[in-house]
This record gives C-alpha cells, sequence and structure tokens, in this order.
C-alpha cells in the first residue's frame, strides 16, 4: 500500500481524473454512479462508475511535487489513464470560462522534473491520441501552457515573456503529469478552463462549466476506444500497419 493514498488496487480505475481541488474532487465524484471515497488520507479519491465504466477521481494537490506524489501512487495503484481537469490563468487571448486542451507545456529546469530526470530536459508532450480526442470532444482550443510551481511569481514580464511565445495560459501540475507519463507508461491528457486572466483577480462561480466539461471529457474516453480499434484492425499479422 502506498504511503499517502491508502488503498487496494481494486479501489483504483484504470482511467483517473485528477484536480487540484478537494472540493472539486468531491463534485465530480457526485456526477459519478455509484461513487464511494477510497482513501481519506493527503488526497481526497473516489471511485464510481459513468455508463458502466469505473472512473477514480483523485485531488491531487496545489504544485508539481503534490502531484508527483499522488501520480506515482494512482499508477502503483493500477492507473493506465490519467486526465488532469484544472483551472489556468490566460494570458490574455482566453477568456474566463474557454477550455484549452494543453498538448504540451513549458517548466523552469530544476524543481521535481529535475530530480527525476537528472539535468536532461524531460518529455513534457500529453499523449497524442487522448489529447486529440479530448480536443474532439470538448471543442476545445488546443495548444501549450506553462507548468509553474511559483503561484505569485508572475509578473508583466512574465506574461509578455510567455504571451510573445504563443504559450496560451499558465498552470501547475501538467508539466509533471506529462512527463510521468512518458517515465511511467500511462497516458496523459490535460483539459484545462481558464479561471482568471494574469495580473486579474476576478472571481467568477465556474461549477456549472466544470460540470459540463467533466462529462465531455469522460466521452472522450470511447472516441480513444474507437481510434485504437480503428489502428489495431488496420495492423497486419506481424504487427506493422497494412499499408506498409
Amino acid at each position: 500500500m502506498p504511503y499517502h493514498i491508502r488503498a487496494g488496487k481494486g479501489d483504483v480505475a484504470p482511467v483517473v481524473i485528477g484536480v487540484g481541488d478537494p472540493a472539486r474532487a468531491k463534485l465530480f465524484a457526485s456526477l459519478l454512479d455509484r461513487a464511494r471515497q477510497v482513501n481519506e488520507h493527503r488526497y481526497p479519491v473516489y471511485t464510481g462508475y459513468f455508463r458502466d465504466r469505473p472512473i477514480t477521481v483523485a485531488a491531487h494537490g496545489i504544485g508539481g511535487p503534490s502531484a508527483a506524489i499522488a501520480i506515482e501512487e494512482l499508477r502503483m495503484l493500477g492507473m493506465e489513464i490519467f486526465i488532469r481537469i484544472g483551472t489556468a490563468g490566460s494570458f490574455g487571448d482566453l477568456e474566463v470560462g474557454d477550455v484549452v486542451v494543453a498538448a504540451a507545456a513549458a517548466a523552469p529546469p530544476g524543481g521535481v522534473l529535475g530530480a527525476y530526470f537528472g539535468g536532461h530536459l524531460p518529455p513534457l508532450a500529453a499523449d497524442p491520441q487522448l489529447t486529440l480526442a479530448l480536443a474532439k470532444a470538448l471543442g476545445a482550443r488546443m495548444g501549450y501552457v506553462v507548468s509553474s510551481d511559483a503561484f505569485y511569481a508572475e509578473d508583466p514580464h512574465f506574461v509578455e515573456f510567455w504571451k510573445s511565445r504563443r504559450a496560451l495560459a499558465v498552470e501547475m501540475e501538467c508539466a509533471t503529469a506529462m512527463a510521468l507519463g512518458w517515465l511511467r507508461g500511462f497516458k496523459t491528457g490535460c483539459v484545462l478552463v481558464i479561471s482568471n486572466i494574469v495580473g486579474r483577480h476576478d472571481v467568477v462561480d465556474l461549477t456549472e462549466r466544470f460540470k459540463d466539461v467533466f462529462f465531455k471529457t469522460l466521452t472522450a474516453l470511447d472516441i480513444v476506444e474507437t481510434s485504437a480499434g480503428r489502428l489495431t484492425s488496420r495492423l497486419s499479422s506481424d504487427g506493422l500497419p497494412s499499408f506498409l
């Protein structure tokens, strides 16, 4: 049993929806059928069903280091797909309530990623098939975001630096999830709802928006399975695409 998520393998579904906010984890769990809380220690974790598919919802906390602990332990417990549904601050081109599917992330050197990759640049991209399915299901903008562990470090220079490099928004956990996906062998997807414009502090109730995003995110899993089936059908007996 892991140190922080005190659950067994049968308690965690292959598909995990990760959120930073424990209240949002509870909200999403309430939208599932037959949901039960499988862990209360450190990270709230719930498992239920959506259209008879088991789904786990886990609150991974704020920032890459916290998310890394939760993600590692969820993988130990049988997770195969991790989809983060979180918030992000827009650099100005996106409005509050808009949805972004992050295909990749930028992150500063060092920190938790430096601990894993020891001076090398980590692979900071989401699973391509899952990313396309999420963008299709959500009708969302797709691009790259910046992951930062320093919530209050952003200033006008930070915004202009990344906006000029065509980043869409800033958040805190996608880079860690993406890197660990490739390192540990699970699929990662990142869905972000714009909660503010960086530099402004508008408070908007996004509860209904998150409910809609949650259900559409789960429907993307059917798109992934259908696409995987089509790919498999095109493979020859030696495992190579039949058109080669």
